[in-house]
């Protein structure tokens, strides 16, 4: 592991995802900002489900976005499709870029265990 870190973590009731993108679990980064949105939160979920908690649990989200004037309105339809029901704090900042070039969007998530 050349990082050193966890993907999740749970400390009692709280859960913390690290910064994901699309890709990092090995899979190829989509194109499109919206594709990668949806990659990125299927990696979440699938690390949140090793942990036994579901998006209903997400409390905080922080989304890190390149070109935030072109991708917001992207970003956020995705957002609002996982989050239709559960209406967690979000935070969308705009950055200068990521670790790769391809990606336009870094997630954190922050859950409650119920």
């Amino acid at each position: 592991d050349v990082v050193g870190y966890s993907r999740v973590l749970c400390a009692g009731p709280l859960v913390f995802v690290a910064g994901t993108t699309a890709g990092s679990d090995g899979s190829p980064i989509p194109e499109s900002c919206e594709d990668q949105t949806r990659q990125t939160i299927e990696i979440i979920i699938t690390n949140l489900n090793k942990v036994r908690v579901t998006l209903d649990e997400v409390v905080r989200v922080r989304m890190f976005v390149v070109d935030i004037k072109r991708n917001w309105e992207d970003v956020s339809r995705v957002m609002n499709s996982y989050f239709a029901n559960v209406k967690p704090v979000m935070t969308m900042v705009g950055v200068a870029g990521l670790i790769d070039d391809k990606l336009c969007i870094e997630i954190e998530m922050d859950a409650v265990r119920k």
